[in-house]
């Protein structure tokens, strides 16, 4: 009897053995790795699917569109913004060149501003509405001067933000996104067209 006692003790151990590493087993220890690497990112932070629904969202840009071409498009939102805006406070210019000029911002940032909004509305990308707080104080105060004063600094102005709109849609030229591409392309012509127009009226002015 004790031979088989020990046997059977021997054989209990061998199967206990066996089951803390049978393959039911590991496989439950690499489920819970699996879980492990799939449920961080490489920083460590959780990317379950509740923490997944937590994270805030980018409501500039909600597409698959680059970064590069939200920025984009939002910076020519404004620019195009302020054009329209400054257009009509400059109706009030007794220059007729001046007026004339102004009346054409109306017109072309109105149509690309248009265009933007409808390319924005495609790819998902939030355009600014309102101005910075800068841009929106020195706007006031072109409304305050009149005469001669206000024509030079209007029209410097026009060259001056023309100049800089025209790089940026350059620099945007070559976008990988087609629409943003065709965008560009289509207006680049038209403010460089204003940009030779607003140095030409200056050069008048002075």
């Amino acid at each position: 009897m004790k031979t088989l006692n020990v046997f059977g003790l021997l054989v209990i151990g061998v199967c206990t053995f066996q089951s803390c590493k049978s393959p039911e087993s590991r496989s439950g220890n690499g489920d819970s790795s699996a879980v492990d690497s799939a449920g961080t990112d490489s920083t460590g932070m959780s990317m379950s699917a509740g923490s997944k629904d937590s994270m805030p969202k980018d409501v500039t840009n909600q597409s698959a569109v680059d970064t590069e071409e939200a920025a984009f498009m939002k910076k020519a939102a404004v620019g195009g913004m302020m054009e329209v805006d400054l257009g009509k406070i400059a109706q009030k210019s007794t220059n007729p060149k001046v007026k004339a000029f102004a009346t054409q911002m109306v017109t072309d940032h109105t149509k690309a501003n248009t265009e933007l909004k409808a390319l924005a509305a495609k790819t998902g990308i939030v355009l600014p509405t309102e101005y910075p707080a800068e841009e929106k104080a020195h706007m006031d105060m072109m409304k305050t001067m009149t005469g001669a004063a206000f024509d030079k600094h209007y029209i410097g102005m026009m060259v001056t933000d023309h100049d800089k709109t025209v790089a940026l849609f350059k620099g945007a030229e070559n976008s990988q996104d087609k629409g943003v591409s065709d965008f560009v392309k289509k207006t680049l012509p038209v403010i460089t067209g204003h940009f030779e127009k607003a140095k030409t009226i200056q050069s008048e002015l002075k």
